[in-house]
């Protein structure tokens, strides 16, 4: 399931993009207090026209740019066009985001020893964070049977639990098996779709350490600018890039993979 992050103030331009240097002057009591109410955070600050201070902020794991007055008693947000119709928000929040850092990720998840593993491992490797209540989850595992089977493609899943209550049992169920991917398996060809609700049944007690990874991998998710599943980490000949949300075209993404 896709989830949307929390608007703020009608917030435009909610997406994670780039980054380069900036400042992070202090926020006006104003600012810091809206910002709070969303659990959010401020980046960083920069000079914008007409004695606007525009700020890039963090809600729900994603960047977004809003602007105070020189009084510090007002807030805009959304689109701010010049003269000649650019859209400067989405010019500043290209410049002064901060762009998550995909190959620093497959790294990490390289030596992850809490993930679901199939596929020929001398194919080219697709990392999937997934939700075991995730339909679009679901549909991803289901479209990407050939490709395993056929040996065309390694996947190495990512479990998290954000979704529902149940997504930490059932994701536990899912690590603790002795085979994880027919575990995985059942999960999915057992699938509720009317529920919304994956068909292993849930592990409890959740054993700490495997609840400690769930989380792990749902933080890692938001520090890399998403806060839905599923978010793939993959290898293309410029090196490893993320796609967020189910691919609309997987062939075409399969046949773009390398090593």
């Amino acid at each position: 399931m896709r989830l949307l992050a929390a608007t703020f103030l009608s917030m435009a331009l909610l997406v994670a993009l780039p980054a380069s240097g900036a400042t992070l002057a202090v926020p006006p009591p104003l600012l810091h207090q809206q910002i709070e109410k969303v659990d959010g955070s401020v980046v960083q600050s920069f000079p914008a026209p007409d004695g606007l201070t525009g700020w890039v902020v963090k809600i729900q794991g994603r960047y977004g740019v809003v602007y105070t007055t020189a009084s510090g008693d007002y807030i805009l947000s959304g689109a701010l066009i010049d003269k000649d119709g650019q859209n400067l928000s989405a010019d500043y929040l290209d410049k002064y985001a901060p762009k998550p850092d995909a190959a620093a990720l497959a790294t990490a998840l390289a030596s992850d020893p809490w993930l679901v593993d199939e596929g020929s491992p001398s194919a080219p490797l697709i990392y999937v964070y997934l939700d075991s209540n995730c339909s679009y989850c679901n549909k991803l595992w289901t479209e990407i049977r050939p490709y395993v089977e056929s040996g065309k493609v390694h996947v190495r899943w990512v479990l998290l639990s954000f979704l529902k209550t149940t997504s930490k049992g059932r994701g536990a169920a899912i690590l603790a098996a002795n085979n994880r991917a027919a575990a995985l398996a059942q999960n999915e060809t057992r699938f509720n779709h009317q529920e919304e609700e994956g068909g292993i049944p849930e592990l409890s007690p959740v054993p700490i350490e495997i609840g400690a990874a769930l989380e792990a991998h749902t933080k890692q998710m938001n520090d890399a600018g998403d806060v839905g599943t599923p978010m793939l980490v993959i290898h293309r000949k410029d090196g490893w890039s993320l796609a967020y949300g189910a691919p609309q075209d997987l062939p075409a993404l399969i046949a773009s993979l390398t090593r």
